[in-house]
């Protein structure tokens, strides 16, 4: 009768396991896996070479609760039409074609801005008259000079018929200006927005001919 846990009978032989190859928890827990290689890192823009291209600069004032900067050096003195009901669009104006407009255009300087999520934008001031100049504007004007030198903000005080203007309270981050010349940006904000020969649709519209 064959020995119980004969080494030398395969069918009473006893499999032992080689402690060293044994798959114990803390193994196991080795060879999870970890994505955290996958983890983009924080300057993962300035890495990859990954730049955003400016496609739409819009051209409207600053929302009240909206705190924006304005760029020192880059701006404009024109002359806009504010064409249309309800939705206003915003044109710009060639010289050549100025007189056929003459009463509907405004005296504008167009200012570059930017908000705290680095949204460029132009601003459309309107420039005081020098006859009849109108609180709105010159408040206006103040919060954009403001602006040049600190994080801005302001809202339509209706008692006062003017802006108030508040600058912010903490250390804010100095904005990121797009490498992008005044030019550059007036052209992408006023793209079929110009106003440069006399058959241009808004004219014949103006003239009862479209």
């Amino acid at each position: 009768m064959p020995k119980k846990n004969d080494p030398n009978n395969p069918d009473t032989a006893i499999e032992t396991v080689d402690s060293e190859g044994a798959e114990t928890p803390e193994n196991l827990l080795e060879t999870k896996a970890d994505f955290s290689r996958f983890r983009l890192s924080q300057n993962f823009g300035s890495v990859s070479g990954v730049r955003k291209k400016l496609t739409t600069v819009p051209v409207r004032k600053p929302h009240k609760t909206q705190f924006y900067r304005i760029h020192p050096e880059n701006k404009l003195d024109t002359m806009l039409l504010k064409y249309g009901e309800g939705n206003e669009e915003i044109y710009l104006i060639e010289s050549d074609v100025l007189p056929e407009v003459e009463d509907l255009a405004k005296p504008y300087r167009l200012v570059v801005t930017i908000d705290r999520q680095n949204n460029v934008f132009i601003w459309p001031l309107a420039i005081p008259d020098q006859d009849r100049p109108l609180n709105w504007h010159i408040s206006a004007m103040d919060a954009a000079s403001n602006a040049e030198l600190s994080w801005t903000r302001m809202q339509a005080n209706m008692t006062l018929g003017a802006y108030e203007i508040f600058s912010a309270e903490g250390e804010l981050s100095e904005p990121e200006w797009p490498e992008l010349s005044i030019d550059e940006l007036l052209e992408i904000a006023f793209k079929n927005k110009i106003i440069d020969r006399p058959d241009h649709l808004v004219l014949l519209q103006l003239r009862g001919l479209a």
